[in-house]
């Protein structure tokens, strides 16, 4: 059994479970051995029935005395009723099943069982639906009576099932793994074999056991991705850069057209970036600026550069809303200049595409701004020179070089709002080129209030004030979407109410399952005509209107750091001061540390840092994934240390061999 093998082929995987694995994302052996346990439960003691407390888990072993077995008011479900005793007490137990459930239970047979016993109505204690195993004799013990790992799964597929499932596959003599680390590396720190590694991970025997094997598989994961980095920046090296230094003249008209001046900020960025374009290799860097630090005009000014030299530009937004704002800044100061923008997103209708394909093409448009409709084979370019990746970390490597056409000589320009950790940064794109913008250009400072969400009737009043008095517009952030009628903290809910209070207000909604022309349509309405716009987290990043000076976010306690900053950044981006309301119930918001970093921190690269201490580098991702690194194991905020190592040991491997 190899680990490319399809799980398919394994014991007691038919069509119906093998479907649901594909749900879980488990379609080959492999996909099941780095199936991740989420916890561990410890099984390996048992408590005497007389020790047993009240609402405390644990397991127990004792003999079935007064058994009864009774149907229940539910079809062909019954209720078996006993006494589980040990020589230190006993046990009332009531367990729920179908007819057959309970055959091999009998009087003075053998149980074990896992859970919390509590307190009946008559004042004893008693296990209700405990998992169970019963055995004849003294002599069986059941499987689960050791350091027991609890997977995530799904609907139809048992957490015991998938377990067993697991460990068999785990400890099967028939598993041969190739090992991908050398043998001279699991010497010098001690690892165990993959095969051990996976055994220590899904059948361990001590806790010792799961620490050195998900060192070995986190270090593991490092080192594949370092090799990757190194042999990515072996084979670009070998590119020749389109030079932009011919574009300098078009770059500075339009940085002098521009209504404001570049920060420091911005000019020591653009410095960085133009040096790399007029190279010989072309540029991979990442452009992480806070937010309001002004990246559009950064990145816009680069594309004004390339576009001087006679290339063409193109910007890969990841939504719809963005790529309006960010076409919308390049069309307003390009077409003075004399330069071609467009614009493709899926909202494009088909004429217009195809005439702006040929256009391109042809090389009469000088800056394409799109969505992933951008990404299809019909949108080519006479000679791409830069390419600009909003928000990179939405898009995969893949979808880089589509666009790229294979990366040959272009310049790529990545940027994200998100502040990216030094060590996280490193782990995710290795020795790429990177450029920190922190400084917001004339912005105004973003007030940071925690209110109790008893008190939203005083907070709607202030609201309603604001509109009217300031013509303020307002975001207020929900964590859910809702249906009709919603539910608590949804979008559906609360522009319902407030629509119900503030009858005089407009009150727009907005989430991502809305169709991409409605958003536009949307925004539109809530530019001009202001309000209230009831979100999801779908404004979270680049949104910038005119005028949103308040943003209240619903359940605060249920974001991360960095996103309820990226939030608040999406107010306070004129000249008068933004306000940030964080609501959530008292008890969530009282003595939270998390928010405290908040309120007393305005920097979000040291929020990230925070956020990357506090709660773990899959839990900062908001997803595993990022981009195309997949850790399925490691952690850098945990595995710093076997990360700095792999990252040295793929190195020299590197030089040895070249």
């Amino acid at each position: 059994m190899r680990l490319e093998d399809p799980v398919s082929g394994l014991r007691g995987v038919g069509g119906a479970r093998g479907r649901l694995l594909e749900i879980l994302g488990i379609t080959s052996v492999s996909d099941l051995l780095y199936h991740m346990p989420a916890r561990y439960e410890d099984r390996r003691h048992i408590t005497p029935i007389g020790q047993l407390r009240d609402g405390r888990v644990c397991v127990a072993k004792g003999r079935v005395l007064g058994l009864k077995i009774n149907p229940a008011r539910k079809r062909n479900v019954n209720v078996a009723v006993f006494d589980a005793r040990d020589g230190t007490g006993a046990v009332r137990v009531v367990l729920f099943g179908g007819p057959a459930s309970f055959t091999r239970l009998k009087e003075n047979s053998v149980i074990y069982l896992y859970g919390a016993p509590s307190f009946s109505d008559r004042g004893f204690l008693e296990f209700v639906s405990p998992e169970y195993a019963v055995f004849g004799t003294e002599n069986g013990t059941p499987p689960w009576l050791c350091l027991w790992p609890i997977y995530p799964t799904t609907r139809g597929l048992p957490r015991s099932w998938l377990a067993n499932t697991i460990k068999s596959c785990a400890a099967s003599p028939e598993l041969i793994p190739e090992d991908p680390i050398p043998t001279a590396i699991l010497e010098k720190y001690s690892f165990p074999s993959l095969k051990k590694a996976f055994e220590g991970i899904h059948a361990p025997k001590t806790h010792e056991d799961i620490s050195r094997a998900t060192a070995r598989l986190a270090y593991q994961e490092f080192y594949e991705h370092q090799l990757g980095i190194i042999a990515q920046i072996a084979s670009t090296s070998r590119l020749t850069a389109k030079s932009a230094s011919a574009g300098k003249e078009l770059q500075d008209m339009f940085v002098a057209s521009l209504p404001f001046k570049l920060t420091e900020s911005q000019k020591k960025a653009l410095e960085e970036i133009t040096s790399d374009m007029d190279g010989e290799k072309p540029m991979n860097r990442l452009l992480a600026g806070d937010v309001g630090s002004g990246k559009t005009a950064v990145a816009a000014a680069a594309a004004a550069r390339c576009v001087g030299a006679g290339y063409q530009a193109a910007v890969l937004a990841p939504t719809t809303i963005l790529a309006d704002q960010f076409f919308d800044f390049v069309e307003k100061y390009f077409a003075p200049l004399g330069k071609q923008a467009a614009k493709i997103t899926g909202n494009t209708p088909k004429a217009l595409r195809d005439e702006l394909i040929w256009r391109l093409r042809d090389g009469e448009i000088d800056v394409l701004v799109g969505t992933h409709a951008m990404l299809s084979e019909t949108v080519a370019f006479r000679s791409m020179g830069l390419l600009v990746i909003d928000e990179q970390q939405r898009f995969g490597v893949l979808q880089r070089d589509k666009i790229a056409g294979g990366n040959r000589g272009t310049h790529i320009l990545m940027t994200t709002a998100t502040p990216i950790p030094r060590t996280l940064r490193m782990a995710l794109y290795g020795d790429i080129a990177f450029t920190e913008m922190a400084t917001r250009p004339g912005k105004g400072r973003i007030i940071t209030k925690m209110i109790s969400d008893n008190h939203v009737g005083e907070l709607y009043a202030f609201l309603s004030e604001r509109v009217r008095r300031t013509g303020d517009k307002c975001y207020w952030v929900c964590p859910l979407i809702g249906s009709d009628g919603g539910g608590e903290s949804s979008v559906t809910a609360r522009a319902k109410d407030l629509r119900k209070h503030m009858k005089d207000i407009p009150v727009e909604v907005l989430t991502g399952e809305t169709p991409a022309l409605e958003k536009t349509e949307t925004m539109e309405r809530f530019r001009s005509s202001g309000g209230i716009l009831v979100s999801t987290t779908v404004i979270e990043v680049g949104v910038d209107v005119s005028g949103a000076n308040v943003i209240v976010i619903e359940k605060a306690s249920a974001y991360g750091l960095s996103q309820l900053h990226q939030l608040r950044g999406r107010v306070g981006r004129g000249n008068r001061k933004g306000i940030c309301v964080l609501l959530d119930s008292a008890a969530n918001l009282k003595g939270s540390e998390r928010m405290s970093v908040l309120l007393n921190c305005g920097d979000g690269f040291r929020i990230a840092e925070e956020d990357l201490r506090l709660r773990g580098a899959g839990e900062y991702l908001g997803v595993r994934q990022h981009g195309d690194e997949n850790f399925k194991v490691a952690d850098i905020a945990r595995d710093e240390k076997w990360f700095l190592a792999a990252r040295d040991d793929a190195a020299e491997i590197q030089r040895n061999a070249g």
